[in-house]
Order: C-alpha cells, then structure tokens, then sequence
C-alpha cells in the first residue's frame, strides 16, 4: 500500500494518482506488493531541515529515504519507511535534463524506494546495481511520463498561458508584433474600416502570432534534439524563421490594401 502526501502549498495540481501508480508499480516490480510506503513532497526548506537533523547536511537534497521495517501485526505486512523529494529540486532537475516534472518524479520516486528496499551506491559495485535496476524500472514506467492531452480543460488552458507567458519573456520579437497589433487595431478603429475588413485583421495579426510561436516551439525542440551546432539544424531553424517572414509579409500587404487607400483619402 502506498501513502501518498503533498504540500498543497507547493502545488495544488500535483497529480496524486500518478505519484501513486508510480510508487506501487515499483513496488510490484520489487517484489514488494504487500509491503507500505510513504511518499511525500514537500519544499526545499522542509528537505533541508530534515537532511541537517538526520544527515548533518544543512543543504536541501532532491530526495530523501528513511526507513522503517516495521510489521504490521494486524496485517502482517512490512512498512519500508519515507521517501520525501523537495518538489522545487524536481522542477529545477527536470529543466535542467530536458524533460518533464512528471519524468523527475518518477525517477526519484523509484530511486527513493530502492534505497528503502536496501539498495544503495556506496561503492561502485553497489552503484552499478542500484542504478542498473532503477533504469529497467524507468523502462517499464517510460510510457506513465510520456506528453498527452490533458482530461483536464483548466489545465489545458493553464499550460497554454504558461506557454505563452514563457514566449514572452524569452522572445522580444513578440513584443513587437504586440505593439504593431495593438497599432494595427486602434488604427483600423480610428478608420472606421468595415467589420469584414476588421475580422481579417484579427486573422493576419493572429496568423503572425502562430507563426513565431511555432517557429519559437521548433528552435527548442531543435536544440533540445541537437544542442551541439549541426547543419540540419540550422537549416531547420531557417527555414522555420523564413515561414515567419513570409506571413509577415503577406499581413504587410493585407494591411496596405486595407489601410492605405483610407489614409490617402484621409491626407488628400
């Protein structure tokens, strides 16, 4: 049995079906179906202060294992012990390998739990093991992690404005498309330009938007794939900017069709 405790303060959308599934799978692979753990995620502050009272190490650690042993007399099974992982390590682990939280999660979990089965690498030979068999575990679970759409429609749009917002910080092009849509309208507004014309507008000006947010997505996807300076990828990442700069010219036009012919009159 697997007891499964969050810091919801942490956050509230932790999926604790997943931490579950993913701890009693490991058990089962382990041989340990009847026995119990604990998985808790919590802060880096929380973390560091258990490291310093059991391991006099005033640092936080990404996780921790404590175990236990004890028999249930009612039940007859075997309680392993804690594995406690600071949720805030995990996102910044899974950021700096290049995969999901959901990825991190998993490979602590499992890792947390060999050591509670009596695993550990304190030597080579030891190290060897544990991590030999935590990879065959991380096969068997490597679909659980695996990107898919989400049942959830708040967290469909939660990761859309994630991902916008990320664009924002990172891409200063998008700012300028901002300012010259809001430019774009106010002006179509100011001319009094007909409804059909407005909608098309909005249409190019959101064509633009897909197009560097694609372009934005396949640059990382390329360096992720490819971190190291290769000639595809840069041909890839070329032709996806010329995909921009082609929309953007094609808005240029549309928006002198529309614009210009009303400003003429307006100056003559």
């Amino acid at each position: 049995m697997v007891t499964v405790q969050i810091n919801t303060r942490i956050s509230p959308l932790i999926d604790e079906a997943f931490i579950y599934h993913v701890a009693s799978t490991t058990l089962d692979i382990l041989g340990f179906e009847f026995s119990e753990v604990s998985v808790v995620l919590d802060n880096d502050d929380q973390i560091r202060k258990l490291n310093n009272t059991y391991r006099n190490l005033d640092e936080p650690t990404d996780v921790l294992s404590f175990s236990s042993g004890e028999i249930d007399p009612d039940t007859g099974s075997r309680y392993l012990g804690d594995v406690v992982i600071s949720f805030t390590r995990a996102k910044a682990q899974a950021v700096e390998q290049g995969h999901s939280i959901k990825k991190e999660l998993t490979t602590l979990i499992v890792h947390g739990i060999l050591h509670l089965a009596g695993y550990d690498h304190a030597n080579n030979e030891e190290e060897k093991e544990l991590f030999g068999l935590q990879s065959e575990i991380l096969d068997e679970l490597s679909t659980d992690w695996m990107v898919t759409k989400s049942d959830r429609i708040f967290d469909s749009f939660r990761n859309a404005t994630e991902g916008f917002l990320s664009a924002l910080k990172t891409e200063r092009n998008l700012w300028i498309h901002i300012a010259l849509s809001v430019l774009a309208v106010g002006l179509g507004l100011f001319l009094r330009i007909t409804l059909t014309e407005l909608a098309i507008l909005v249409l190019v000006i959101s064509a633009v938007f897909m197009s560097e947010f694609f372009n934005t997505a396949l640059e990382y996807l390329v360096n992720f794939a490819s971190p190291e300076k290769n000639e595809l990828a840069r041909k890839a990442k070329d032709i996806s900017a010329a995909a921009v700069l082609i929309v953007a010219t094609a808005s240029l036009i549309i928006g002198g069709i529309i614009f210009l012919p009303r400003l003429f009159a307006l100056i003559f």
